[in-house]
């Protein structure tokens, strides 16, 4: 029944135009005890794809238990083997079966001076050895939030001295990257070329996922400059995993349609095709071919096939075949017709965030995009495509607050905004105030604005502080449960907004025929315990009386 339905499948694949499958090997099912390997299902897989005339890449992943380093009882993202070298060997054992010089095609093998023997035809070896993939992702390796690449490195190290022994031909893939951890400076790739990863493989892999085809071309343009970067600039490249879902939760991968996700499919086998000499791409493996597990209980991944759960093709089947066999788009499947205008990118480069911390506190500022994202305390720094949209998070010490992000319209803990041309966030920390009285110019009130001094001996300390214009705020986060707003009211005084945790509970008159000092314009008591941040605004409105429409701070005053 397997065998029946892979046959099936390859046979509509080769007629749709694929040369080449990408093929997890679960090491766990060939080597079921040390030294003993069952070759039957692969046997019938490379026969099977041979016959159709389709490449097989193979992705080496899934060691035995008897091999494997996870703990015992784990059950989760898969451990890489305890001994690299036990992973060696079994690549050693796979090349000699399945490589160019392999028994399954020639028994006995090739051997260099001697006459070749009868071989197997279609003689359709493996050439190119992926080693594990995603190891950049925490789902993909030991469950860890931020994968080690020297662990990493240890394993293709092993891993490829021992294909290239058996097969000196042989080409390396580096276990494929995501797009962040794979195509940005200072990730996971980035750092693995610091290790001297350079001499260990031959070619380079990224799955790109993204919202449009011009942001999976910037992710991997940034792999490119990495690798050139490093002095790598000739190897190729190969995309291991491209393509959208047609149904599932995500905020980008999932296109808006089913014909949609067939157009972004064509347009983005079409592009990388354009680009296969500029970015040096060898091949591109769209992900999945067949939808899988029943329809409306699936996560996105099981989505992204051009085949549907019915067995029946999905409109992106023709998509792609179109876009394979270098035809026009099927009607009705060009991107402007199909997908909305934010989606129709075709190209682009990667975007830089910057993220600092400033101000008298301390804290924490964490990021998520797809995957990967700012960790601002070790990592301050992302590139991500165009279109992106990442949200900051920023958590202050015991005793601390945030009082003020600058560079994106943000307020409070969160920050969410769309990566559309390089951007610089700070965010700012404080202390929280404690009961007491807080001039204007004290360190811990936040002005936005233009404010100018007002010296006066009556008001609280000697001064306050006024804006003419907007916009201009000040505010104080304290911790206690009650404030005051003193301030100097005077004719020239206009109207003014206060707001309480983000929320506006007055609006008040600053306006008075003569002038009074330290008079409370506003006051908040019976708040509850804990952390509040008072938000006073300029508004540019006054009373027809008025002379002008200031708003004045004093001092805020915390119970």
């Amino acid at each position: 029944m397997e065998r029946t339905f892979n046959q099936k499948e390859l046979t509509r694949q080769a007629d749709n135009g694929v040369g080449l499958v990408r093929q997890y090997i679960w090491w766990d099912r060939m080597e079921r005890s040390p030294g003993a390997y069952d070759w039957g299902r692969m046997d019938q897989l490379v026969t099977d794809a041979s016959e159709r005339g389709v490449q097989i890449l193979p992705t080496l992943l899934y060691p035995p238990k008897f091999y494997n380093s996870e703990p015992e009882g784990y059950s989760g993202a898969p451990y890489p083997p305890d001994d690299p070298q036990t992973m060696a060997r079994f690549a050693t054992k796979m090349v000699e079966r399945y490589g160019t010089n392999g028994r399954f095609w020639c028994d006995p093998p090739r051997l260099p001076g001697l006459p070749p023997p009868p071989c197997r035809e279609p003689y359709v070896p493996i050439t190119h050895w992926e080693v594990w993939n995603e190891p950049d992702y925490k789902s993909w390796w030991k469950g860890q939030q931020s994968p080690d690449p020297a662990e990493y490195l240890e394993l293709l190290k092993a891993v490829s001295i021992a294909i290239k022994a058996a097969d000196p031909a042989a080409k390396i893939v580096l276990g494929s990257m995501t797009n962040t951890g794979g195509g940005t400076r200072g990730g996971y790739l980035d750092r693995l070329y610091g290790l001297g990863a350079k001499d260990y493989f031959d070619v380079l892999s990224l799955n790109p996922y993204a919202r449009d085809v011009g942001a999976m071309v910037a992710y991997i343009r940034g792999q490119r400059a990495i690798a050139v970067r490093h002095g790598d600039a000739a190897k190729p490249v190969i995309v291991t995993e491209y393509g959208w879902a047609s149904e599932g939760v995500h905020p980008y991968i999932v296109a808006p349609t089913p014909q949609c996700q067939g157009a972004l499919l064509y347009a983005a086998t079409t592009r990388l095709r354009e680009l296969r000499e500029e970015l040096h791409i060898l091949a591109a493996v769209q992900f999945q071919w067949h939808d899988v597990r029943p329809a409306g209980t699936a996560p996105w991944p099981n989505r992204t096939g051009v085949i549907g759960v019915d067995d029946q093709p999905k409109p992106s089947l023709a998509a792609y075949a179109a876009a394979a066999n270098q035809q026009p788009a099927p009607a009705g499947m060009t991107l402007a017709e199909a997908c909305p205008a934010d989606r129709q990118s075709l190209d682009g480069t990667l975007q830089p965030l910057t993220v600092t911390k400033s101000g008298p506190g301390t804290g924490l500022v964490k990021g998520s995009s797809y995957r990967d994202g700012v960790d601002c305390g070790g990592d301050c720094f992302e590139e991500l495509a165009p279109g992106t949209v990442v949200t900051l998070r920023a958590t202050p010490d015991a005793g601390f607050s945030v009082v003020d992000w600058k560079g994106a319209a943000c307020s409070g803990l969160d920050c969410t905004f769309r990566m559309d041309s390089p951007t610089d966030v700070e965010v700012v920390f404080a202390p929280v105030a404690a009961p007491g009285r807080y001039e204007q110019d004290h360190s811990l009130v936040s002005r936005t604005g233009r404010w100018l001094r007002s010296p006066a001996v009556k008001d609280s300390a000697g001064a306050s502080a006024f804006a003419t214009a907007g916009p201009a705020t000040a505010s104080l986060i304290f911790e206690g449960t009650g404030v005051r707003w003193l301030s100097r009211t005077a004719r020239t005084n206009g109207i003014s907004r206060v707001f309480i945790d983000g929320r506006r509970v007055a609006r008040v008159d600053g306006y008075s025929q003569v002038t009074r000092h330290r008079v409370t314009l506003f006051n908040s008591a019976d708040l509850p315990t804990g952390q509040h941040r008072i938000r006073i605004e300029f508004t540019g409105d006054k009373r027809a009386a008025a002379t002008n429409n200031n708003t004045v701070l004093d001092a805020f005053v915390v119970r």
